[in-house]
This record gives C-alpha cells, sequence and structure tokens, in this order.
C-alpha cells in the first residue's frame, strides 16, 4: 500500500553513503556550480545533497500510484545495500551472505542509471527505440487501422497514453537494475575496500561510480566507488586487475579517483572540510563520463536519425 505522504525527495546518491562525509556535526561540504567558473559551496545535512524532487515519479498515473519506483523499489534497494555498506565498512566484505552480495551489486548496477542525467539519457534512449520503424507492427497495423486512427502506430500509442514511453522506461529500468546475470557477474568479481591514511581523501559526487574505459565487465575492467572518505571499493574481472589498483601508491590513488569524480561530476561535489577547495573549483565538472546509459542514448538517437533520412 503506498504511503499516504510519499517521500518528495528523490536520493541518486542515498544518505546512508553521503553520511560518511557528514563529520562537521552531522553535516558535509556541498560544492555547486551555478554557472560555468562559479564554484559555491555550503554545509549540508545528506538529506540535502544528491537528490532530486520527484526524479523517480511515474509520470501519467494517480498522485497514489505515481511514487510507486521510489517506494516499491529504490527505497528497498538503498535499505537492503546500506546494510551491506555497514558490513563492507566494518571489514566484514569476506562474510557477506549472499543475499547482502546480491544487494551490494544491485546497488552498485543502479548507480548505472540512478543519477538525473543517467535517468535523462535512458529515457532517451527508451523513447527512441519506441519510435523507432518497426515494418512488421507497421504493417500489422495498416491492416486493422480504422477510418480516422493516427497513420502511424506509434502515433497511435501517443495519442492513447502520451506518457507511455516514460512509464515503460521505469519498468525497463527496474528489470536493468535487478538484472540476474550482471548481479551474479558483479557478485562473482574479486573485489576489496582499499583503506588510506593520507592527508586528502576521497571525494563523493554525482559520479562517485567511476569504471575502466572499456566498462566493467570488459576483460581488464573495473569499477571504483567511494564508500567513505578513506575507503574506497574496488571490483574487477580479474584479480590481477584488483591487485594492480592495490598497488599503487595511497596518493596516486586518490588523486586519479579525485580528478575522474571531480571532472565527471555534473550537479554536486561532497567533501568532509574545504581542504581540497582550489581543486574541486579547477576541475568541477570539466569533462563528459562516458557511461554505459550515454552510450545506449547515443546509439538509439542515431539510429532515429538515420531511420528519419531514409
Amino acid at each position: 500500500m503506498m504511503s499516504a505522504n510519499p517521500p518528495a525527495k528523490h536520493h541518486y546518491i542515498p544518505r546512508f553513503q553521503l553520511a560518511q562525509w557528514a563529520v562537521a556535526n552531522g553535516k558535509l561540504w556541498r560544492f555547486l556550480q551555478p554557472r560555468p567558473g562559479k564554484i559555491v559551496s555550503k554545509l549540508v545535512a545528506p538529506a540535502e545533497i544528491g537528490y532530486e524532487k520527484d526524479l523517480y515519479i511515474t509520470a501519467g498515473l494517480p498522485p497514489d500510484r505515481a511514487q510507486q519506483f521510489e517506494q516499491h523499489f529504490m527505497s528497498r534497494l538503498d535499505d537492503q545495500a546500506a546494510e551491506a555498506h555497514q558490513l563492507i565498512l566494518a571489514g566484514k566484505l569476506r562474510t557477506l551472505t549472499r543475499k547482502q552480495r546480491s544487494a551490494w551489486s544491485r546497488f552498485i548496477m543502479s548507480q548505472w542509471f540512478r543519477t538525473p542525467q543517467g535517468l535523462g539519457y535512458f529515457k532517451q534512449a527508451m523513447a527512441h527505440i519506441l519510435a523507432a520503424p518497426d515494418e512488421s507492427i507497421h504493417a500489422r497495423y495498416r491492416e486493422i487501422r480504422k477510418e480516422g486512427y493516427p497513420e502511424r502506430f506509434e502515433e497511435l500509442v501517443a495519442m492513447m497514453n502520451p506518457d507511455f514511453a516514460d512509464q515503460a522506461s521505469l519498468d525497463v529500468l527496474r528489470k536493468m537494475i535487478d538484472d540476474p546475470k550482471n548481479g551474479l557477474r558483479l557478485n562473482n568479481m574479486p573485489c576489496l575496500v582499499i583503506e588510506t591514511k593520507e592527508s586528502h581523501e576521497f571525494l563523493i559526487s554525482d559520479a562517485a561510480l567511476q569504471q575502466g574505459s572499456a566498462g566493467i565487465f570488459a576483460d581488464q575492467g573495473f569499477m571504483t566507488l567511494p564508500i567513505a572518505p578513506r575507503k574506497l571499493f574496488v571490483a574487477a574481472t580479474n584479480a590481477d586487475v584488483v591487485r594492480s589498483i592495490k598497488g599503487l601508491p595511497s596518493r596516486d590513488l586518490i588523486a586519479r579517483h579525485n580528478r575522474a569524480v571531480v571532472r565527471h561530476a555534473s550537479i554536486f561535489v561532497g567533501a568532509t572540510d574545504l581542504s581540497q577547495d582550489a581543486f574541486i573549483t579547477a576541475n568541477f565538472g570539466a569533462d563528459e563520463q562516458q557511461t554505459l546509459v550515454k552510450g545506449l542514448a547515443d546509439k538509439y538517437r542515431g539510429a532515429a536519425g538515420a531511420g528519419a533520412s531514409h
């Protein structure tokens, strides 16, 4: 049953993760870029960062059902991941049950899609897929089309339910985040937590999850995720890659991680203090991150453009 007052703040970086950086009376430093070249910072609670109002709302549904993706899927996903996160922080990665490891893998998979930018790219891809010409469907529609109906099948769908593409996107997204095949692959990947003692700490941003240039599941694929200011979760397709990352000098690892999460940030950067203020100001959002979901959007946008040109 849906809550009478469902939460409007939908966190794409969950509070349990952000809370690790909130060491200043329960707050962390939030860096935003309201316009190019302008960086502002403020101490905020974890609840005031890493969210967007009604991000996962399902368009076209009545209010009592519109928040179902957040309430029945994302909130539960994060609750289960929070339990695994606490165990991993406590050094109990090797003792996670299969259920807990799967919850953590599901959380990692959600990072591919759940940010405002990632969700936007995913919905773009779905819209292009649904609008792509499929001759078998069009041929059948032409056979049964009644007088007064639109000429094309996708026009009929849009007329009957203007929010169909948006609703379908969230249905497919749920399946992709909860994909058992990729979940099992992540469960079985060699992984570890690297803890550092350098003066500089790991930063967090809306681009917290970083991966190898060929993706997570490539031959030399890997991913990193900051789980605390001095702890980095690392997983890779083979143990040699994990060992090579672990073998990096701590200072180099922190520098590489922070450069990536800050330069790929599009919304915010989080830190425990202002010691890296100059670095964040100089690098915030300098590079566009090439992600799986952006690749999907580009692929189907190109296919739609090619189809329209014929």
